[in-house]
């Protein structure tokens, strides 16, 4: 990202006054050239320990954290010094690297608001102007991303319930089927009962009567049998004479 936006980390000197934490100021700004971020950003800190109000260290120390991708730091260190210099210059800076932070946070409305401000206090900063551009052009592909996404998954969830709707249609047609065909299986198994002969029981007087009509008819079988003999017999006599 930092090929795409302009960054302006440009140092403050301390002042002609041989303070100590003027040495401080001085030996983090060599540091920060040697791209010794850590080591600068110590410097800096021991001489805001000296003078909590020195600008050039609160600023100073926000871009030795900025290059450490100490973002939050950074960011409060910038409106430390935004939010409290008399100087539109500082505070347009102060503000444009704000910006820049938030950018590598991908937090693109605050980098916006961010560089607005910094423009109330220089608007003919072309490099803010440019990077407020970027930023708004970040933000509509950041929120064109996040509706894409969500129509994403919007369509993923009518899928899902398309399918979920699917099956459980297809579970009740199943069901139904299945209940179909066993009140089919049953029917047929009823209707084979009932061309089955029943068994009949007979009550003590029927079985009476069925014994008794049995035993005359054997009777009558005998008797015939016994009469048939009888005239063969004699048949057979006569035709010898």
């Amino acid at each position: 990202m930092k090929g795409n936006f302009l960054i302006i980390l440009m140092l403050l000197s301390p002042g002609v006054f041989a303070q100590q934490e003027n040495k401080y100021i001085q030996e983090g700004n060599k540091q920060y050239d040697r791209k010794q971020y850590d080591a600068a950003e110590q410097y800096y800190r021991q001489a805001l320990e000296k003078q909590p109000a020195r600008q050039e260290a609160t600023y100073n120390l926000g871009n030795a954290l900025y290059n450490q991708q100490k973002l939050d730091e950074s960011i409060a260190s910038y409106d430390a010094i935004a939010s409290t210099t008399s100087d539109p210059s500082i505070r347009s800076k102060a503000y444009h690297n704000m910006g820049n932070a938030y950018l590598e946070k991908k937090d693109y409305e605050k980098s916006i608001e961010a560089y607005k401000q910094a423009l109330k206090a220089d608007p003919t900063d072309m490099d803010t102007k440019y990077n407020l551009a970027y930023a708004r052009s970040m933000l509509k592909q950041q929120q064109d991303q996040q509706q894409q996404n969500k129509q994403d998954q919007q369509d993923k969830q009518d899928q899902q319930q398309n399918q979920d709707q699917q099956n459980q249609d297809q579970n009740k047609q199943d069901q139904q089927n299945q209940n179909q065909n066993k009140q089919d299986q049953q029917q047929q198994n009823q209707q084979q009962e009932n061309r089955q002969p029943q068994d009949k029981k007979f009550t003590p007087e029927e079985l009476e009567r069925i014994m008794q009509t049995l035993n005359k008819d054997d009777k009558d079988v005998q008797n015939k049998v016994s009469k048939q003999r009888t005239e063969g017999s004699r048949t057979k006599s006569d035709k010898d004479w």
